[in-house]
């Protein structure tokens, strides 16, 4: 009994933290592209599409006809019950994992998740998200994501259901980053040689928080590998592939050290080779092909190590 109790809490943990991470880079997306939507000088090819490839399960040929349809996207995204992956949706499932664990995290975030959801909830949200109130909107929920990102790091004990929230946390913002990436390499065929200039990847490191770091890192490579080496292997971006991937492997450790069980050290053993086909990558002589290889198999091994930790730790069949 007290193992399927810790099995369900540390669920809990895991996907409370797996489903605001993934709302909080949505919307940093989302406000991002909104933003950069009023901004007529710049030749926007793409519109709201990596947005929507990636954060929805709308079919190619709708994502075409809706990717430059502002109103349209962001009450999809917002605050549509049919999308299963809206931010109504995530912060509902949010809650639900959060109530589920309640006796696991503080007072304090507890009610910031239940504020949200509430706001989330109310019956005019759609309505405002037609108006000029909708950056209003945007910006609140940006922050209000910043202030729980504040209140976790500042309040929860470093216990158990830490590690397991932090590796849900880091799992899907590693996703996250290679999709994103992905969305941004694949239309010039993964071209590290080309020369897209910063407005091209001024989109992808708004998304994840990076343009800032960017602009103060001087190097006189092109954009386009410079911008592989800050999201993918910059150990100082906390939004990079390797970053993430270190801190998840901080985190196993500290949930197997006292674990002697074959499978725990079979599922160390295969994130322990996934992290070093990403730490170990020559990325200064890095070529088109081996970029596209490593963002593809990192996120393939990633779900795969993310379905085989469940399996262990939550007892799913």
């Amino acid at each position: 009994m007290k193992v399927n109790m810790l099995s369900r809490v540390a669920d809990g943990m895991f996907w409370l933290n797996r489903y605001m991470e993934r709302t909080d880079g949505m919307l940093l997306t989302l406000n991002t592209f909104y933003i950069l939507s009023f901004d007529k000088e710049t030749n926007d090819s793409q519109g709201y599409k990596p947005l929507l490839e990636y954060y929805t399960d709308l079919p190619t040929e709708q994502i075409n006809q809706v990717q430059y349809d502002t109103n349209f996207v962001l009450k999809y995204i917002i605050c549509d019950s049919p999308n299963h992956n809206s931010v109504k949706n995530l912060v509902i499932k949010a809650r639900e994992n959060a109530r589920g664990s309640q006796d696991k995290i503080t007072k304090e975030l507890w009610e910031h998740i239940n504020s949200l959801y509430h706001f989330m909830n109310s019956p005019d949200l759609p309505k405002k998200l037609e108006t000029s109130d909708a950056s209003t909107i945007i910006s609140k929920l940006n922050k209000d994501f910043l202030l729980y990102n504040g209140i976790l790091q500042v309040t929860m004990p470093r216990g158990l259901g830490w590690c397991f929230s932090s590796i849900g946390k880091h799992i899907e913002r590693c996703l996250q980053t290679i999709s994103l990436t992905q969305a941004y390499y694949a239309p010039i065929q993964y071209n590290l040689d080309g020369n897209e200039d910063l407005l091209y990847w001024r989109r992808l490191l708004l998304s994840l928080s990076g343009y800032e770091l960017y602009l103060k890192s001087y190097s006189n490579i092109p954009h386009n590998r410079k911008v592989v080496q800050q999201v993918i292997f910059n150990r100082d971006f906390a939004h990079s592939v390797i970053y993430t991937l270190e801190l998840i492997d901080t985190y196993l450790n500290n949930l197997f050290k006292d674990n002697n069980l074959s499978e725990a050290r079979t599922l160390h053993n295969q994130f322990g080779r996934l992290k070093s086909s990403v730490e170990f990558t020559d990325y200064h002589h890095l070529t088109n092909q081996e970029l596209e290889d490593v963002l593809n198999n990192t996120r393939t091994q990633l779900i795969q190590f993310s379905t085989d930790f469940s399996k262990l730790f939550f007892s799913y069949t």
